[in-house]
Parts: structure tokens; sequence; C-alpha cells
């Protein structure tokens, strides 16, 4: 297991400022030095299960959008979703399998490797060179199931070294019921830092969760929700947040006390999830008390666990005060009647507990607007919105991606 001794540098007043939530200038540098040199995590393989299945990514922070393949060598690939005859997106759709993709502006089709495969009255151009014009390839790598991919056109780090010690600490998981996500893409007039806090500490949890998650959260014995645990792991960061050990439903919350069953699984899917509560990353401080955790994937991810299996929140900036913050619930498919209740009420409860920490963010960017203060005064149960600011800090002014990762 990896060593998550590693503190950050945290100032003495525990501020951070707040012009980076605002300021257009520092959206730009973002947007450059952040989203265009780090590695972004851009799905599962379980999207592209079969050759010439392919899903479509877009990233509004780069004006790019992103066509994800498996090749008939059964090769994953990403290539920009451009036509190299005249711009044309060549697909529309979001996802779909075809075992050539043809861009619909004038029929040019190229096979699912990406390579220019048929050109119509290809003697009309002269000079053409085929080889040089297939998709234009983007830099994509695996681990662990998960797709990344680099929108720098040579990335100065590797996947491996991106992670860094965040690649072992996670490594081995079982993602359970990877193939069956329920998404929830939610678009927001607020900065894409103001959603990525609003999920990474418990502190807020007694007041805009009083009544849908408190009762799992908090109790006499931590009634604000510190956390059991932080670390820092480079550039990423874990978060395991306390839970009441004794939880149950109260007597009047019949359609809770119906679904309720920690497990709610049964044969070879309970084993399943049995065995992904123990890996070490999960539930790291063994504690009888614990509810989740929040594994902070530089630098729009947390890919979150909890006794049921894992989840994850990204969250993509379109504009300095414009989001789009998407969920993913992997849940699984259920195999009996009481499965099926208990995961429709499981994921109706989320969207509930996302719809009222999404109610707050546009009021939290129209308070910082308003300049009323320049600065968070953040309390250690938010270390992990301090850290992801110093990092987002330390890459945009870092000159290069090594500069970003030795200023640790």
């Amino acid at each position: 297991m990896t060593d998550l001794s590693n503190s950050i540098d945290l100032p003495g007043d525990w501020r951070s400022p707040l012009e980076p939530y605002r300021s257009p200038e520092w959206f730009d540098a973002e947007r450059d030095r952040i989203f265009g040199r780090a590695w972004l995590l851009a799905g599962r393989v379980e999207e592209v299960p079969e050759p010439g299945s392919f899903t479509v990514k877009e990233f509004e922070v780069r004006d790019a959008s992103v066509i994800v393949m498996r090749g008939k060598d059964g090769v994953v690939r990403a290539f920009h979703n451009v036509c190299p005859h005249r711009g044309n997106q060549v697909v529309w759709e979001e996802q779909g399998r075809q075992p050539a993709l043809v861009c619909r502006y004038h029929n040019w089709t190229f096979s699912a490797e990406g390579r220019l495969r048929g050109v119509p009255d290809q003697g009309a151009f002269p000079g053409l060179d085929t080889e040089k014009c297939g998709l234009a390839p983007i830099h994509l790598e695996i681990w662990e199931g998960w797709l990344f991919i680099n929108l720098s056109p040579a990335p100065e780090i590797g996947l491996d070294e991106f992670l860094g010690g965040m690649k072992d600490y996670l490594g081995g998981i079982d993602y359970i019921h990877a193939d069956a996500p329920i998404v929830i893409r939610t678009r927001l007039k607020c900065n894409w830092k103001i959603v990525a806090d609003a999920f990474a500490e418990a502190y807020h949890i007694p007041a805009i969760h009083n009544v849908s998650l408190k009762p799992r959260f908090a109790d006499v014995d931590n009634p604000f929700g510190r956390p059991l645990l932080f670390r820092a792991v480079g550039p990423h960061g874990v978060n395991s947040m306390y839970g009441r050990p004794d939880y149950a439903p109260q007597e009047d919350q019949i359609v809770e006390r119906l679904a309720f069953d920690p497990q709610h699984r049964s044969g070879e899917q309970a084993d399943k999830i049995a065995a992904f509560g123990k890996h070490p990353a999960v539930n790291p401080t063994g504690a009888r008390g614990w509810s989740m955790d929040v594994n902070y994937i530089f630098p729009n991810t947390h890919l979150d666990a909890n006794p049921l299996g894992f989840f994850t929140h990204q969250f993509w900036p379109v504009g300095p005060t414009e989001t789009q913050h998407e969920a993913r619930f992997y849940v699984g498919k259920p195999l009996t009647v009481r499965e099926r209740f208990a995961i429709e009420h499981r994921v109706a409860h989320a969207v509930d507990v996302i719809l009222e920490d999404l109610s707050n963010v546009e009021r939290t960017q129209k308070g910082i607007n308003s300049r009323g203060t320049d600065f968070m005064q953040l309390s250690e149960s938010e270390a992990l919105i301090m850290h992801a600011a110093q990092q987002i800090a330390r890459w945009v002014e870092a000159p290069t991606v090594r500069a970003a990762l030795d200023a640790e």
C-alpha cells in the first residue's frame, strides 16, 4: 500500500484567494496550463466494448470533440472529431458502433483505426497523400479500465508519472458494475471549482443536507462530520469521511426502511461488493464509523467509494462562470424485484442530494462576484479544497508540467 503520510504546505491562516473563481484571465490560464497539459479522465473501457464501438467526448474547455473508438485489433484509440478534408465533425452521435466512420459532408470514410479509407472522386485531389489524411490522433492511456486523454500535441509526462502515488494506492480495485452507470449531467452558472469544492468536504452536510445526509454523516460523537483522514498524493488527494456506525432509518421513514440494506445485492454481486470493501484504499483507516472516500484525481475528477461501490463526479469548465457537472453512479443491473427497488431508491436519493448541493453553487458565484470578500477562510475539514487550490495555482504558474510537479 502506498505511503500516504506526506502532508501539504498550508498557509497558517488557512485562507485561499477567490480571484481564481471569478477572473476571466485566470480561467484562460487554467484552460491552457491545466486542461491543455494534464491527463484528463475521459471514461471507462466498458463504453467501447467491441471493435467498431465508439463514444464521443466533448471537452468544451479546449473546444475539442474527441472520438474514443476500439479498433478491429482491439486497441482503444482517441481522435479529434474533425475531418481532414474541410474540418467538419465526422461523428454526430454520442455513441454507437460502426465498422467505419463516414463524414456526412462529402462521404470521406475512415477505418476504426483512424486511417483514411475512401475519398469520393479521389482523382480530383492533386497530390493527395491518404497516409497523412487520417483522423488526427490524441494521446490516450488506460489505467485500471479508466480512459485518460491528453490534449497536448506532445504530453510532457506519461499517465503513470502523472498519477504518481495514486496509481499504486488505488491499484487493483475491482470496479464492479462498471458497464452500467446512471449518468446525471447539469449545466451551472458558476466556476467549475465552486462545484468541485461542494463535493470535497462534509462540513456543509449538517446545514445543506440536514435531513437527507446528516443522520448518516454526523452524530453526537462527530457533529460536524470531521474527516477520518486527509492526505495529499502529489497533485491528487484522499479525503475519507466519517459516518455514523449504527445508522438505520427511523420508524417513520417507511420507504427508506423498505429499501435499506447495506448490501441490497445477492449471490455473486454481494460477494463482489464485499471484496470491493476490503481493498485497502476503501475506508483506508478501517474505521467502523465510515461513510465514503473522496479520491481526488487532479484536476477535475472525484473517484469516490462507499459501502456499495464507486461513483464519480466530474467538473468540466465551460467558461469563467459556467460549468457542466457530470455524476456517474455505477449501480449495476438488478437481479430481483427487491434489488430493483433498492437501486431506484438509492439513485433517487442521490439525485435529491445532488440537487441540494447544486442549488447553492450559483448563489456562491454571485457572492464571490460581488467582491464582498477576496478570500475563503477554510477549516481543516476543507483541506482537500485548499490542496486543490494550491495545485491549480502551481499548474497555472508553472512554465512546464515538470515544474508544477517538482513544486511539491
